[in-house]
């Protein structure tokens, strides 16, 4: 058994790992899913983990965005998930060719401006009833600049291959060269919501 940390990407909060938590919990697992605070503006990837907190006996999760905040946690494992990673230009360099259909408000911060646009955009790899639901929760996401970090030795990338929104490649390719583990799902954006129980089991060799 182990004490999982899920930390969840721009637009979302915990609510989005529902059914992994109980993958995870029938595994015996004990699991956490912080709200971290997408729309202030002003706040930085250390913010963000300040929110999460210290987590020496936990393996922590970053999915997608999280990927630039769980290095500033301390950690059991950290496991980057679909993630941007925190290397040089991660901002230029790692979303996949077409990702868009976000707006901006006026301060800056990002959001999905319909349901349509955000299962084409954000969730294409869901049912439409799955993205309708997440829709529906999403919020606004405040900017904030990448701040580079190493990776730690026994960190780990989950590269989500058919992903849609952070380049597969790059994700294998960036992990590679800083040294990180790589495992490969075959899967898009969100395993969490489309392919829990096998994500579930990729976490749980890991515990």
């Amino acid at each position: 058994m182990a004490r999982f940390v899920l930390v969840h990407g721009a637009w979302h909060g915990g609510w989005c790992f529902q059914w992994l938590v109980e993958e995870l919990e029938d595994h015996g697992h004990e699991v956490a899913t912080p709200d971290l605070p997408c729309e202030a503006i002003g706040l930085t990837p250390l913010d963000y983990a300040r929110v999460v907190g210290p987590q020496p006996d936990a393996i922590v999760v970053g999915h997608s965005l999280a990927g630039l905040t769980i290095p500033h946690v301390a950690a059991r494992t950290r496991v980057y998930l679909g993630a941007l990673l925190p290397v040089e230009d991660v901002y230029a360099d790692c979303f996949a060719a077409g990702f868009g259909g976000f707006v901006r408000d006026s301060s800056g911060r990002s959001y999905w401006p319909n349901a349509d646009a955000a299962a084409a955009g954000m969730f294409p790899d869901c049912a439409r009833t799955q993205s309708d639901w997440a829709f529906a929760q999403l919020r606004r996401q405040a900017p904030f600049d990448a701040v580079t970090a190493p990776f730690g030795p026994g960190d780990v990338v989950i590269a989500t291959l058919q992903d849609a929104a952070v380049d597969p490649d790059w994700q294998i390719r960036t992990a590679r060269a800083h040294g990180a583990r790589v495992i490969e799902l075959d899967a898009g954006h969100s395993p969490h919501l489309t392919q829990p129980d096998e994500l579930a089991d990729v976490l749980s060799s890991l515990a």
